[in-house]
């Protein structure tokens, strides 16, 4: 792997090596942990969900109650204006 230079304001440098060393980590480690993954590297959605499946019961009926909030309550009026009431 070849490696590429970048010139930084002293300013700049020192804050990056401060932040990067506060974690334990060098500048290009901590520049690398920034940037997103590698579409090479992502794993396929299936792979990513299989932790999640069978966590939620979709048999059993979720509770009908909610507790009363003024927020909760202006939303529920703006929806009603549009014709989304609750069930």
């Amino acid at each position: 792997m070849s490696e590429h230079f970048i010139a930084l304001p002293e300013n700049v440098y020192r804050h990056l090596l401060a932040v990067a060393q506060s974690q334990g980590m060098t500048p290009a480690d901590w520049i690398a942990s920034q940037l997103p993954p590698d579409v090479d590297q992502q794993k396929p959605l299936a792979t990513s969900l299989s932790d999640l499946i069978g966590s939620i019961n979709s048999q059993v009926e979720p509770p009908q109650t909610y507790q009363k909030t003024v927020f909760g309550e202006a939303i529920a009026t703006k929806l009603a204006k549009q014709g989304i009431r609750r069930p």
